[in-house]
């Protein structure tokens, strides 16, 4: 029903119902408050008050009738809809209601509001009195009559027609006697009573008929003095027009223009007034600013790509501010970067400009909720947040409370896939904005703009196209088409870093302007700034992890010419404009052509001045910034793992409220706090926007805000004390406090916020989050954690700090009280500077004009003045309260800050040590409080101090600069409320991540696009210039295919450069580069023939997995057989990445499983580890972040055994989407005897329905010999290669079998060799040790240096004696998990100078150097894994050796140019037999010579057959090599001392089966029954005993040893025997 009609019916129902037109007597009122039940809905108690102050208080209904029958007017707050419906339901009663809630809004719209009204709520002293509440409502009612007489009769006119026969507001209207006036002069009168305020040509007619109530509202909003006056956020929910009525009324420019339109709406009015600058920035003569603000200003939507120094930034404040004034509106501000958020609201400040806050991270607990207070209560008109904040249920309760009228998007390309810096929680912004709407429901959309710097077509298409499809708005563009013409650009190619630094010296030499050096990691923009300084050129240092003080100190001194040079990541420069910087160097090239013109663009800011732009470039620049980009991406296996992880979460209800951290230890990641925030959020993002699920608002739950306990100590009595905890529960329960106070500690040490989130407890406790939520509940009860309001405070400067905070304070109120004094009654006007003045004057010499700012904005904030300010720093501030009033809550404040300075120095001082001193306090604002109230120096009443009054006092010290205000301390669990929408049996696919992948695509793109420029920029500037130009202005395709043709498509597209790609795969065959370029099938098994670049293969595979496809090294895990693979995989891996190859997990089978059980490895306890390992991630035992892995690779996959099969089964269980690389041969597999079986590689590939590779190219041997080996492979039964293999050598090769008649084949195998030795290696393979060793003894004879590989059983390279001494040193001076890099080398020269002498020392020497290549970090546990699960002939160096002798078994995977082989006639010919022979064979690359008594081998009609009928003898010199199976252990027990004076290579005498040294003559050891058998044996042939040498000194202990008893020193000895000729013959 429109007004008109209302008016007509309202004469109408008068005529027909003469009851209307009753007189009723204002004097006869009654006031009701009802009591009604949340839950049952009944009324539990009634209290009245009657203009004769009678009294009812009670239930009865009835009885309450009766004490109204007098009454004219029943009086409420809120009684319309509220007490009168549960009183009186639709029953017809003779009295009008006056409802005080609905009227105060229109007669109180000013701050400060009314004092009884918070909100909606009348402010009661009493709970569940509503006598009481009657009194205050009685009170409110007399306040809103006195406040309706001091109107002006216009104005009451004006209300009462707008607000006639309206049922809220009518029993009002009727008790103060309103006069309704005639309606066809309404509108008139509106517009002359507000003349100046409103638009004069508004259509105030069309208003009043369609919304007459919400115009009151709108009017009295506009009639306010005060702009931070705000409409209730009630009447905003119950009457939405209000808002759209002010802006008709206020924020529209009129066509035919108007007084109040031609000045307030004027944008270059507002830019003096706010800015003091006479016109706008124009870009190379384009007024893009002028154009945006005028267009924000009319209402639209608008798109800007602004230019670096653009002037964004005033470009959305000015709107911003303008209707902040005009509509009482709220400008959201939405920005990915808190540092810049901070910047944008001090620079205002600055400016005297009070009206933006920023609520993020990183403000303490005090600056938040003032700033949350500041919003709500309308002091603020910019509100700055972070796009994650928008999920926040606070941040969503203070928006629906004002009307916003704009959200500004800043960095708006993350919007866009195809932008540099495309963010997936923007995507979040338009659903946001579109609830919000439809809570507040608004008709008309709130108006967006978007701003960036650099933007393509194609991103500005998918900013526009984003905000038409999800709020159905049209975009405004703003770009500018002009180019920078005092910028002169060059590139510069270096070859090496000091190449590099060289070129930039020079370039800072030749130069005298100011100078930006950009770098792209924090870490080398102060080592490079320390290197400048160091030669000369003074430089500082900006990032954007670095403290916030030095950022700001090191910002000025450039900005104010104190220092030239500034060495900075892209961080600096936003929000920065210094005209004259005349050098910009990128140290490191950008990673776009977007983010290299915006850094470029700092230069030359001042079109006058000709800059210049330098880019120092090398290919390797490229292949950091695709290193980074790998690292940080979101590939679809985590996406698909984290959406695994929440299908588990709501597999029996749709909803789960979780944290970041569970998702992610659910979904098997384990990785830094902030990062798993950061990434699990994203993937939820991802998942939302593919419909997977709906993210809701965070839903955080604080559980304390302090702890009360001062030591763990304290904390156990009391806990063992309390009933609430049984006796079992203590410990755990001492387990979380005790966590709880270390975790705030640290955050103390460590400068960072102290907060202690159950989850990550739970998770670090090895707890359950309900025990540790109980837990915590329990102590919170017992009064161990309580809300005391924890924070932290520095006090800089230890020693002065009292002192120079008492100067501080005493220096900023004397200079407040001289300000407060001088601000007359009405208003005082004056400019900062003649205040300043006027100060000084008046003998406050320390008075600056900064100071009298920061008085001024921290007195405006706290609501004791108001403050005007105009460009020239004008200002107008008027008291909000009588001055006796503002001087004593001055006084009362500076009472508190004194104590506060003194209770935190004291505090400052108990503290432990120095470094303890120098930080923060860490204190309860509670205790504080408490201190304060019991001290007796201080002012009046001490129970007056409250806790607001604390606060206040700390701000101020804050503000001042007298300490530093840091995060509190707080316990709590911040859950994210997810809702599964799509079916659990669902998979996110491809298709739904395509919008990430084609943004990772872009940037792939965009680094080989910006090297591109640089390249060309070399050669061609012009060319280079217009490239750029393309870039920008042409459609992406066209200038892809314009500039990138042919092959050079594909080379974009990859994440490596041509030059590194080619490095890397160049060489590779097109088999091998077929399983390099497989990157979709689940399952590879590679069977690959000897020779084929097995290791080549899956090392460039790996390569492959963390350059090209998207997997992180946290997500690999590679698993081999013997830790020397590991090792040798490692460093051809970091041959290949770099650096990168460190944080590769390659372990062995064995490790593995160790580390799964929580040990470390070794090989003394490895049996039924790997089987324990995989029934335990079958029993869900392992938590999944332990085991999940994208991707499985498997080396020597042939040597798995039942065990080795069950973890890969049981890990391909655990983790759906991982792939496996499984790379062995079959044909290899010669290690049955301990369960290794190559049916399991045929298993995995049947069972995974996986993929059959056979590498069939030998890159290694001869024809002859392939040719050989594929005759003789025929033999071995159940084979999985199909195909034969084929030699890719040129050379023919030889094969040569000797067949001898003779048992013993050592000397003529030796003389063969000795015809044929050539340049090449050679090498004997013997089937057992004994062999070899034999071989090493007749070698000696004949002058030949050999080397032996062979195993000793029982002997562990952990237990050699240097080994133990290398340790020992180590863990003397290691106290952390890391060892100290000067640890480290003292131990190597304490171990390298002890035994210096020692044979076996080369072989921890080898193991060091291994060590120190493979692992950048040296952690102890690292380091003990490595030596417990290497073996000595895994360190054994082969070079300068003439012969290397080795067993098949320890030669596999070697090769070599002569291989020689001693084949016995073997007793069983097997498949196992045959294998082994086999890997012999295939170890030889240019000749093979078989002897053997065997006629098995000479089959082949490739080989050249000889027959040796000669019978040979044992050689005269054997050489036995004793293990511990051959000396008496127990004999070495009281020798300890003596044996360890001794080293290996050492020579002893033997005497009758006792070894004695030769230079004390003492024996030290004594020689096994069982040797002395063997020993017997060889006499009995004139074999005896006629050298002895040490080999190993060896750590032992019997098993059954008690654990007291120490090791034990062993000698592990070489016992020669020559033969004796002659005798006995």
């Amino acid at each position: 029903m429109s007004f008109w009609d209302r008016i007509k019916k309202s004469i109408s129902d008068t005529v027909d119902n003469p009851a209307k037109s009753v007189f009723r007597d204002a004097s006869r009122y009654a006031f009701i408050d009802v009591e009604v039940g949340l839950k049952d809905h009944r009324i539990h108690d009634i209290g009245a008050l009657r203009w004769d102050r009678a009294i009812f208080h009670s239930a009865n209904k009835r009885e309450l009738l009766d004490y109204l029958k007098d009454v004219d007017f029943v009086c409420g707050h809120n009684i319309i809809h509220h007490d009168a419906k549960y009183l009186f339901g639709d029953v017809a009663h003779q009295w009008m209601l006056v409802d005080t809630l609905y009227v105060s809004p229109l007669l109180f719209p000013e701050k400060p509001y009314h004092h009884l009204l918070k909100d909606d709520k009348l402010i009661s002293d009493q709970i569940n009195n509503p006598v009481n509440d009657c009194e205050k409502a009685h009170d409110l009612l007399m306040d809103e009559v006195a406040r309706w007489n001091t109107l002006s009769k216009d104005k009451k006119s004006i209300y009462a027609t707008l607000l006639d026969g309206i049922s809220e507001f009518e029993g009002f209207l009727q008790f103060v006697n309103a006069n309704v006036s005639e309606v066809d002069d309404l509108a008139n009168l509106i517009r002359s009573t507000y003349q100046g305020k409103i638009c004069e040509n508004a259509d105030i007619e069309n208003i009043i008929a369609q919304h007459p109530c919400e115009l009151a509202y709108a009017l009295a909003l506009i009639d306010t003095t005060d702009h931070r006056s705000i409409t209730p956020a009630w009447v905003l929910c119950n009457y939405p027009n209000v808002e759209n009525i002010v802006r008709q009324l206020r924020h529209t420019r009129c066509l035919h223009g108007c007084n109040y339109c031609n000045k307030d709406l004027d944008i270059h009015y507002n830019l003096k007034q706010y800015f003091g600058y006479d016109q706008f920035r124009t870009y190379e003569g384009e007024p893009l600013q002028e154009m945006s603000v005028q267009a924000a200003v009319d209402g639209k939507s608008l798109l800007a790509i602004f230019p670096t120094g653009g002037g964004k930034s005033l470009t959305f404040q000015l709107p911003a501010l303008m209707e902040g004034r005009s509509v009482h509106g709220l400008t959201v501000v939405i920005s990915p970067l808190q540092s810049l958020m901070k910047d944008q609201v001090d620079n205002l400040a600055e400016r005297g400009i009070a009206d933006a806050v920023t609520i993020n991270g990183l403000l303490d607990p005090i600056s938040r909720s003032l700033a949350i207070q500041r919003v709500l209560d309308g002091d603020a008109s910019l509100l700055y947040i972070a796009p994650e904040m928008l999920r926040s249920k606070t941040i969503e309760k203070i928006l629906l409370a004002r009307h916003v009228v704009r959200f500004v998007i800043d960095e708006a390309h993350c919007f866009s896939s195809w932008g540099q810096d495309f963010r997936v929680d923007y995507l979040y912004i338009g659903k946001f904005i579109s609830e919000y709407q439809k809570k507040k429901k608004l008709v008309t959309p709130i108006p967006v703009s978007c701003f960036t710097a650099t933007a393509k077509q194609k991103v500005v298409q998918d900013i526009c196209d984003y905000f038409k499809q999800t709020l159905n708005i049209d975009l405004q563009l703003f770009a500018s088409t002009a180019s920078r013409t005092n910028l002169r650009y060059s590139v510069i190619h270096t070859d090496t870093d000091e190449d590099k630094y060289a070129k930039l010296r020079s370039l800072i030499a030749e130069s005298s302007c100011p100078t930006i050096v950009y770098v792209s990691r924090t870490k080398r923009t102060k080592l490079l700034a320390e290197k400048l300084s160091r030669d000369g050129y003074k430089a500082l240092p900006f990032n954007g992890r670095m403290d916030a003080d030095e950022k700001i100190a090191n910002q000025d001194a450039f900005m104010s010419d104190q220092v030239r040079i500034i060495v900075a990541t892209s961080a600096f420069g936003m929000g920065v404009d210094k005209k004259d910087v005349g050098l910009v160097v990128h140290y490191d090239i950008s990673d776009s052509l977007e983010n290299y013109v915006q850094e470029a663009g700092r230069a030359g800011r001042d079109p006058e001045l000709q800059a210049r732009c330098f880019v120092l470039y090398s290919d390797s620049d490229l292949d950091k910034h695709f290193i980074l980009l790998n690292q940080t991406k979101l590939s679809i296996s985590e996406i698909q793992q984290v959406w695994k992880a929440v299908k588990e979460m709501t597999k029996h209800r749709a909803r789960a409220c979780c944290s970041a951290l569970e998702i992610a230890r659910k979904a098997g990641w384990d990785d830094s706090v902030s990062d798993i925030e950061t990434r699990v959020r994203t993937a939820l993002a991802a998942l939302e926007q593919a419909g997977y699920l709906e993210r809701g608002n965070n839903v955080p739950h604080v559980y304390a805000t302090g702890i009360t306990v001062k030591n763990v100590d304290e904390a156990r009595r009391r806990i063992t004390a309390s009933v609430l905890f049984e006796s079992e529960e203590v410990e755990k329960a001492v387990r979380v406090i005790k966590s709880l106070i270390s975790q705030k500690y640290i955050a103390k040490a460590q400068d960072d916020v102290a907060e202690s989130r159950v989850d990550y407890l739970a998770d670090i406790l090895g707890l359950k989050k309900t025990d540790v939520v109980s837990v915590v509940e329990r102590m919170r009860q017992e009064g161990i954690l309580a809300d005391t309001k924890d924070i932290s405070a520095y006090l800089n400067d230890a020693g002065e700090s009292e002192h120079r905070s008492k100067r501080l304070l005493e220096q900023f109120t004397k200079l407040e009280r001289y300000i407060l004094n001088n601000i007359p009654d009405d208003v005082l006007r004056i400019s900062c500077k003649q205040l300043n003045d006027n100060a000084q004057k008046e003998g406050i010499a320390s008075a600056t004009e900064k100071d009298i700012r920061t008085l001024l904005y921290f007195l405006t904030i706290k609501g004791y003045t108001r403050k005007k300010e105009d460009a020239a720093h004008n200002i107008e501030v008027v008291r909000q309260a009588d001055l006796d009033s503002i001087i004593k809550r001055f006084e009362k404040r500076l009472a508190i800050c004194q104590f506060a300075v003194e209770w935190l120095f004291r505090q400052t001082l108990s503290s432990a040590g120095e470094e303890e001193k120098k930080r923060g306090v860490q204190f309860s604002i509670i205790e504080l409080l408490n201190d304060i109230k019991k001290s007796s120096n201080l002012f009046g009443s001490l129970q007056d101090v409250q806790l607001e009054d604390v606060e206040e006092a700390l701000l101020y010290l804050s503000k001042i600069g007298a300490l530093k205000l840091e995060g509190g301390f707080l316990v709590l669990y911040n859950a994210m409320d997810i809702r599964r929408i799509k079916d659990n049996r669902l998979r996110y696919k491809q298709e739904d991540y395509r919008m990430l992948n084609e943004f990772y695509k872009q940037k792939i793109q965009q680094v080989h696009i910006v090297g591109e420029y640089a390249n060309l920029m070399v050669k061609d500037y012009n060319a280079a210039l217009q490239y750029v130009q393309d870039y920008f202005q042409m459609d992406y395709k066209r200038f892809v295919a314009k500039y990138f043709k042919g092959e050079r498509v594909r080379e974009i597209e990859r994440n490596v450069t041509p030059g590194k790609y080619e490095q890397l795969f160049g060489s590779l065959s097109d088999k091998q580069m077929e399983i390099i370029s497989d990157k979709e099938s689940r399952c590879i098994v590679v069977a690959a023939g000897p020779g084929s670049g097995k290791t080549r293969v899956l090392v460039h595979k790996l390569a492959s997995l963390l350059l090209l496809e998207d997997v992180k090294h946290e997500q690999l895990l590679m698993l081999t057989f013997s830790r020397a693979a590991a090792t040798e995989f490692k460093q051809r891996l970091m041959g290949l990445i770099g650096n990168a190859a460190h944080f590769v997990e390659i372990k062995t089978f064995h490790s593995y499983c160790f580390d799964l059980l929580g040990r470390i490895g070794n090989l003394d306890d490895v049996k039924g580890v790997v089987s324990r390992a995989a029934q335990m991630i079958n029993d869900g035992e392992v938590e999944p972040n332990r085991i999940a892995k994208t991707v499985l690779v498997i080396d020597e996959a042939q040597d798995m055994s039942a065990e080795e099969y069950a973890l890969v089964h049981a890990l391909m269980t655990a983790n759906e989407e991982m792939r496996v690389i499984a790379v062995g041969d079959d044909d290899q597999n010669i290690f049955e005897f301990r369960g290794s079986n190559s049916k399991f590689m045929a298993k995995l590939l049947k069972e995974s329905n996986g993929r059959l590779v056979e590498m069939t190219e030998n890159y290694r041997s001869s024809q002859h010999i392939v040719n050989y080996a594929n005759d003789f492979v025929k033999a071995i039964k159940d084979r999985m290669k199909s195909h034969p293999i084929i030699s890719m050598s040129p050379d023919a090769g030889s094969v040569s079998v000797t067949q001898h008649s003779s048992v013993y084949m050592y000397q003529p195998l030796v003389e063969d060799l000795m015809n044929h030795r050539g340049r090449g290696t050679m090498c004997i393979l013997t089937q057992t040790n004994e062999e070899a060793v034999i071989m090493v003894a007749l070698l000696r004879r004949h002058n030949l240096k050999s080397k032996l590989i062979q195993s000793m059983d029982d002997f562990r390279f952990w237990n050699m004696a240097e080994v133990r001494f290398f340790l020992k040193c180590i863990e003397a001076d290691t106290h952390t998990p890391l060892i100290a890099d000067e640890v480290w080398k003292k131990s190597k020269q304490r171990t390298y100078s002890a035994y210096a002498d020692s044979a076996s020392l080369c072989y921890l020497q080898q193991c060091v150097k291994l060590f120190e290549d493979t692992n950048k970090a040296k952690y102890l546990t690292d380091f003990k894994e490595y030596i417990f699960e290497s073996s000595a002939e895994d360190f054994c160096d082969l070079k300068n050796a003439d012969v290397v002798v080795s067993t098949i078994h320890k030669s596999k995977g070697m090769e070599f140019d002569d291989v020689y082989m001693l084949i016995s006639e073997p007793r069983q010919l097997t498949d196992e037999v045959l294998r082994r022979y086999y890997v012999g064979i295939t170890r030889a690359k240019q000749r093979l010579f078989i002897h053997t008594n065997s006629s098995f081998f000479d089959q082949s009609s490739i080989v050249q057959k000889r027959v040796d009928h000669n019978i040979f003898d044992t050689p005269n010199e054997i050489v036995l090599q004793l293990s511990h199976r051959d000396v008496n252990l127990g004999y070495f027990k009281y020798r300890k001392k003596e044996v360890l004076a001794l080293r290996a290579g050492q020579k002893l005498r033997y005497d009758n089966g006792y070894l004695f040294d030769l230079k004390t003559n003492k024996p030290v050891c004594q020689l096994s029954q069982k040797i002395m058998g063997e020993l017997s044996s060889w006499n009995e042939k004139n074999y005896f005993v006629s050298d002895v040498s040490i080999r190993f000194i060896v750590a032992w202990r019997p098993k059954d040893a008690p654990k007291e008893e120490k090791e034990h020193a062993v000698l592990l000895v070489d016992l020669t025997l020559n033969k004796q000729i002659g005798e006995g013959n």
